[in-house]
């Protein structure tokens, strides 16, 4: 019976977030206030009425939501590329921020981009900058990445084509929950992100068990939480009431590279979830 209630008010939540935005007059209009927020906004945006003004609404893979049946379910993973493995000199945090930013510029490019993780991780550590989220927001803010035609994966160096190559920036990310947002809010931001169309990334603390799962379609914590794992959100099932995770680690875990995990684990073990705002969103 709480599971009802707390879906019906996530329910009706989704639907006066969503109703109250639709009264926008025009997509220009949208993009003019979106922008505006952009440019008056600190970087790493935390506000929560910022936040619902700058998410943005993917064309063709949000939802305009109009009854409950609409809220029973969304994913973005049949918009992603494939699941990819790290190489020698990748990180989690670079594999799952380039297959985050892709997807937004794949949208217009026929699914042609795949965009260059080691260029990041690269650039990051040339700079002698923290492999830290905050430090690779900052990068693809003020640098970007290339495509891994420019850059190939598993590359230990830069090479000098990088230069002059095009580069794919953020303007700036959504910092939509942290370690203190209680459990609820954080399934609740999930689902409004992902009904607009966009990918999560979000900071899991799991138990070596998770990388271990090889084959599995759910993950359920066995052990006490050890190391924080990057990794991206990609749908939500309320009938399952589950999350499912995409990971950097190859098509060989999971399920083709993907997991579901309860509403529950993933509202104690998420610690952070961002969205990033990609030039031209």
């Amino acid at each position: 019976m709480n599971q009802i209630k707390i879906s019906l008010a996530l329910g009706l939540g989704l639907l006066i977030v969503n109703n109250l935005q639709a009264q926008n007059p025009t997509p220009q209009q949208n993009q003019d206030i979106n922008l505006r927020s952009t440019q008056a906004a600190a970087f790493g945006v935390q506000d929560q009425r910022l936040i619902d003004m700058m998410m943005p609404f993917v064309k063709g893979v949000g939802r305009n939501i109009t009854s409950l049946d609409n809220l029973r379910e969304q994913s973005v993973k049949p918009f992603m590329m494939p699941v990819r493995e790290i190489e020698q000199v990748g990180t989690e945090m670079s594999y799952t921020l380039a297959a985050c930013l892709e997807f937004y510029y794949n949208q217009d490019n026929n699914y042609k981009i795949n965009l260059s993780p080691d260029f990041i991780t690269l650039n990051l550590l040339g700079q002698n900058r923290g492999l830290q989220f905050k430090d690779a927001f900052q990068f693809l803010s003020q640098n970007g990445t290339v495509d891994s035609a420019i850059l190939p994966y598993g590359s230990q160096k830069l090479t000098n084509a990088v230069y002059n190559a095009s580069k794919f920036r953020i303007t700036n990310y959504l910092h939509i929950f942290t370690p203190l947002t209680k459990s609820l809010q954080k399934i609740f931001e999930i689902r409004k992100a992902l009904v607009r169309g966009n990918p999560v990334i979000v900071e899991f603390n799991a138990d070596p068990s998770l990388l271990q799962a090889n084959g599995k379609d759910i993950w359920m914590p066995t052990g006490v939480p050890s190391q924080v794992y990057p990794m991206a959100v990609v749908s939500f099932n309320e009938d399952k009431r589950m999350i499912e995770l995409m990971s950097p680690w190859g098509s060989d875990w999971g399920r083709a590279g993907y997991i579901w995990i309860s509403y529950d684990h993933f509202g104690q073990l998420a610690q952070n979830g961002f969205v990033v705002l990609p030039i031209g969103q």
